[in-house]
């Protein structure tokens, strides 16, 4: 199987070139590496200097950075891996994953194992991920067993694979902006319609760090944690309204609460509130426009 990797990133070169690396440590490389930014200088020169990487310009967005990468893919790929920009990889994670779709040709989407997730705990540095990976692999037997998946909600878009023939023509909601809140569960609910749902693969390990810097700023990461799951309901049910309502609204609203309580010093409490009571009046003016954004 031919594989395309890509990562789309901003002012994020030193994390960026490390990621790069954790993949060129494959012990299935892939065919290619699609660098997506706005800019060359979000780049190091010693990471567009490795082999197989190529530079892809796009416009500032996930979604629009990341069908940037796909529309400049190589059309002879058999599967499309998307990486953020600060994930560490297992040495055996494409091998595995190669070997999950070979074997089970329905399935479409698929998303490895996170022994940690900085982007929904606490940061990890490179060093522990590339530690917690070296420890996994000096024990693991998995290539010896069958490759046995579980069914998902949907892929988990940090380390997301897809099958390139199923989903040739399915791309990212750029309406949805920035750091685009959920776009992987949009994407991965329209790729898979009508077929296999996404599953998670326990054997393809990885480690999310959760780096912080080059994201959107609080406020509007908390107007798009309101806004962002009712837009998509309204445009292809991809959620229950009533598991909007409990699953993302109370619980942001609640964590970010007690986190001001608690003085959470991860994440901008304080900004991620603010940002919530400003999607529910925007919620309440008769409007869910993700776009909106720009304008906080």
């Amino acid at each position: 199987m031919k594989i395309s990797a890509i990562i789309c990133s901003i002012n994020r070169p030193a994390i960026l070139h490390d990621t790069v690396v954790s993949i060129a440590r494959q012990r299935r490389r892939p065919a290619e590496i699609l660098i997506v930014t706005p800019g060359e200088q979000h780049v190091l020169p010693e990471t567009l200097a490795m082999p197989g990487v190529r530079l892809v310009i796009g416009p500032l967005g996930l979604p629009s950075q990341r069908n940037a990468g796909l529309d400049r893919v190589n059309a002879e790929c058999d599967l499309v891996a998307f990486f953020d920009d600060d994930i560490e990889l297992s040495e055996s994670y494409l091998e595995e994953m190669a070997k999950l779709f070979a074997e089970n040709p329905d399935i479409r989407v698929a998303s490895g194992r996170l022994l940690h997730d900085g982007g929904r705990s606490t940061i990890i540095t490179r060093p522990q991920a590339r530690q917690m990976c070296l420890d996994h692999d000096a024990h693991c037997l998995c290539s010896k067993g069958a490759a046995n998946f579980r069914r998902a909600n949907s892929a988990y878009g940090c380390n997301m694979i897809v099958r390139h023939a199923a989903a040739r023509n399915v791309r990212f909601d750029e309406g949805l902006p920035l750091y685009a809140w959920l776009e992987d569960r949009d994407y991965s609910h329209r790729a898979t319609k009508g077929g296999h749902p996404p599953v998670e693969f326990p054997r393809a390990i990885a480690v999310h760090l959760g780096a912080r810097s080059g994201r959107i700023g609080g406020v509007r990461m908390g107007f798009s944690e309101i806004i962002n799951p009712i837009y998509l309901w309204n445009k292809n049910r991809t959620f229950p309204l009533h598991y909007i309502i409990v699953q993302y609204w109370l619980r942001c609203v609640v964590g970010n609460v007690l986190g001001i309580l608690t003085r959470d010093s991860e994440y901008d409490r304080p900004g991620l509130l603010r940002g919530n009571l400003i999607g529910f009046r925007h919620l309440i003016s008769g409007s869910w426009d993700p776009k909106y954004i720009a304008e906080i």
